[in-house]
């Protein structure tokens, strides 16, 4: 059962991924990410549960408002004005919701961890932001190393708290949101807006990867939080 439970969540991420809708963040969010399936039954007679479908758009949703609050923060950044400050304490609330989004599976102390290692993970990326626009090498190799010592630092914790998440994996897609994010920075910083979006475009598909991941991991990890 175990295997043909991890086979379905397998496939339900990769449902999501291609329904339409789900890289937008305009309009109502948690209704354009909500999915379709659930109740429905495959071939494996396995119901897909609404608490299941629960963690699965909350996930996804604190994880695109990270993308999308990430980026206006950037923006704020390089463009200065009276924003910059309401702009940057909206995202850093973002990792006070995933948080809160993690309570109930992985308990207040485990999850407030997490919460204060993708605060740490989101002020690092501001100061990345900061040291870019204001072509300071030394504060950018720093805040760098300081960026993917964290990441270590958040995958490490993913994998040990949640162990059927692989460690290689979940670095691995966290070293690329690191890259992408660099990317995005760079591409604002020298205006050239098209492929800004085109990278947010593919952070943001990076983003719902990741979300489901976790998600399912969760699932896996806590079936009796579920069934």
């Amino acid at each position: 059962m175990f295997h043909v439970k991890k086979a379905l969540l397998t496939v339900l991420a990769l449902l999501f991924i291609a329904a339409p809708g789900f890289g937008s963040v305009a309009g109502n969010l948690t209704a354009e990410l909500e999915p379709v399936i659930v109740g429905q039954i495959n071939q494996t007679d396995v119901v897909v549960t609404p608490v299941e479908e629960s963690i699965w758009l909350q996930l996804r949703t604190v994880g695109q408002e990270k993308v999308f609050w990430t980026r206006m923060a950037i923006t704020a950044i390089i463009q200065g004005g009276g924003e910059k400050g309401p702009v940057i304490n909206r995202l850093l609330r973002t990792s006070k919701d995933i948080s809160e989004t993690l309570i109930p599976y992985l308990g207040k102390e485990a999850a407030g961890k997490y919460g204060a290692l993708i605060e740490e993970n989101l002020n690092t990326t501001l100061e990345l932001a900061t040291a870019t626009k204001d072509g300071n090498q030394t504060a950018l190799k720093n805040a760098n190393s300081r960026w993917y010592k964290n990441t270590d630092e958040i995958a490490f914790f993913e994998n040990t708290t949640i162990p059927s998440l692989s460690l290689n994996d979940r670095k691995a897609m966290w070293y690329e949101h690191i890259n992408l994010t660099t990317k995005e920075t760079n591409e604002l910083l020298n205006k050239d807006y098209t492929a800004s979006i085109d990278t947010t475009d593919r952070i943001e598909e990076q983003a719902n990867l990741m979300s489901d991941s976790l998600a399912n991991g969760i699932i896996l990890e806590f079936p009796e939080k579920f069934h």
